[in-house]
């Protein structure tokens, strides 16, 4: 005999992980931050041709940092509170099961 408890095939749940939508956005956001932290540091913002001052290179740092920021929020609240669904691939959701008619 087996001292632990047998679980239900049914009551087997797992954590969406990857392909949670939080995930994806988080990442997203997180790459498009980086990508223009650096090039806020590595690229020359050029002149104005209207009015042939420097452009301001501000604008790809805040822009960069607020999207950083708005990653780490997605994937932290991915991290705490994950999207749970059923082990098995068959048993389809409580709201997509068709209903009989009475």
């Amino acid at each position: 005999m087996n001292a632990t408890p047998e679980k239900n095939a049914s009551s087997e749940k797992k954590a969406a992980g990857a392909f949670d939508v939080r995930n994806i956005i988080g990442m997203l956001l997180g790459i498009y931050g980086i990508v223009l932290l650096l090039s806020a540091l590595l690229l020359d913002p050029g002149i104005n041709p209207d009015t042939g001052l420097p452009k301001d290179a501000s604008y790809n740092t805040w822009t960069g940092l607020a999207l950083v920021l708005a990653a780490a929020v997605f994937l932290t609240w991915a991290k705490l509170r994950p999207i749970i669904v059923p082990a098995d691939p068959e048993t389809p959701p409580m709201s997509r099961r068709r209903r009989s008619a009475p």
